[in-house]
């Protein structure tokens, strides 16, 4: 098997802890807007949310799509009443200021960095996720950020891959290797594109539920085992 040479790293939930950042964004919202906040309403937000990206991923929904849908969505879910597109536009404000490292992340990213080239591969704002894994001082370890918003592509979308290897030249697919927690947007993406995926499975569901991954992983510093 050919070494990996590009390694690809999925953003959020993998390199920077998206659901504590929501979190704490979604009770400040709420505050904000005079509704009533207990924590086990992020619960709420966690599944409406996966659907809503599920949605994207397959191509139903985009990202600026999601102001007109996902708070409308979530206080309907919740009994309550307020601007949803309002309230997007405020979370989007905090979430860019969010920077909670996943654990290991910017130790893993420092080991090795100058030994493969780093990108970064990320559904999402582009100011937004650069401002995050700045915050976070991680930004320096990527040679470039393959950002969604930017792009003009999602994963787990073909498009999406091919113009991250366009901007590689010279680089085959099948010596990149694409980590990230998503099964759709990260694993099937990736193996789609050619590439060699590592599923990040801190919740350690098994290898059952990614029989398509490569190699699965329980933590980040794992990625020494198989590098």
């Amino acid at each position: 098997m050919e070494k990996s040479t590009v390694l690809l790293f999925d953003i959020d939930n993998t390199l920077l802890d998206f659901s504590a950042g929501a979190m704490q964004a979604m009770e400040e919202i709420f505050r904000a807007a005079g509704l009533p906040y207990a924590p086990e309403m992020f619960a709420v937000f966690q599944v409406e949310n996966d659907k809503l990206w599920a949605r994207i991923e397959r191509g139903e929904l985009t990202i600026a799509g999601l102001r007109d849908v996902r708070w409308q969505t979530i206080l309907a879910r919740l009994g309550l009443e307020a601007d949803g597109a309002a309230m997007e536009d405020a979370f989007h404000d905090r979430l860019h200021e969010s920077a909670v490292p996943v654990a290991g992340a910017p130790e893993v990213l420092a080991r090795l960095h100058g030994k493969y080239r780093l990108c970064a591969a990320s559904n999402g704002p582009y100011a937004q996720q650069v401002n995050r894994l700045r915050r976070a001082g991680m930004l320096d370890a990527f040679e470039r950020l393959f950002i969604s918003g930017q792009m003009g592509a999602e994963k787990p979308s073909r498009v999406f891959f091919d113009r991250c290897l366009a901007q590689l030249p010279g680089v085959r697919s099948e010596q990149c290797l694409m980590i990230g927690d998503s099964l759709t947007a990260d694993i099937a993406g990736g193996r789609a594109a050619g590439m060699r995926t590592c599923w990040f499975d801190p919740a350690d569901r098994g290898a059952a539920m990614s029989p398509q991954a490569d190699w699965r992983i329980t933590r980040l510093e794992e990625l020494f085992d198989i590098l």
